[in-house]
């Protein structure tokens, strides 16, 4: 494997936020609560992650300058909180998310905040990885296959510079394995996991 690991300082998490990100959060939550008690089909999957240290996250990651490019890609996105915090920030963000109701959430807010992230629905793996050997580990809740969903968005996967996931337990793998394997060298990956924090990785080569 080809990424490297870059220490994330716990000192972050005392910088302040924008008054823009955190309008959006608030937003975000309260929309999120009335998803969650009002919609009949519960959706499993989905379980919001600490958008505040996202943000931070984000933030310090164009002050150190570590993203090759302004490219930025939500897997999974649920609410599309990672794409917009980046839109925010001026990067061109998608996010891709498998459940539709989710998608149309996310597109209602980001036109609602005038905020310039684009959602798609679809599986975020790339039709020419779905049977890839690199990737055939079962993952419970990741579907593969169908169209690609990337022709949609305009931009091809390996054309991003910096992808956002919060990966179920052990899928972590998965998502590591996909960015190593489809994007391109420089190309970096934030994770979130409840118990482990925020992690990043960049592709060496």
């Amino acid at each position: 494997m080809t990424l490297e690991t870059i220490a994330i300082p716990k000192s972050i998490k005392a910088n302040p936020l924008t008054p823009r990100e955190i309008d959006l959060i608030d937003q975000v939550n309260d929309r999120i609560e009335a998803f969650m008690l009002g919609d009949s089909a519960v959706i499993e999957t989905f379980v919001p992650c600490d958008f505040q240290w996202l943000a931070q996250c984000l933030d310090w990651i164009d002050q150190q300058h570590f993203s090759a490019g302004q490219r930025f890609c939500e897997l999974g996105s649920g609410f599309g909180v990672a794409a917009m915090l980046a839109a925010l920030r001026g990067k061109t963000a998608v996010g891709i998310e498998i459940e539709s109701a989710l998608v149309d959430q996310s597109n209602r807010l980001a036109k609602d905040l005038g905020i310039a992230a684009r959602f798609y629905c679809g599986t975020f793996v790339p039709s020419a990885m779905a049977g890839s050997l690199a990737l055939s580990r079962e993952v419970d809740h990741i579907a593969t296959g169908g169209d690609d969903v990337y022709d949609a968005t305009g931009i091809a996967f390996n054309a991003f510079d910096l992808f956002f996931a919060f990966p179920w337990p052990g899928e972590h793998e998965f998502y590591e394995t996909l960015v190593d394997s489809a994007a391109t060298p420089g190309a970096m990956l934030l994770t979130y996991n409840e118990r482990a924090g925020m992690k990043l990785f960049r592709k060496t080569y």
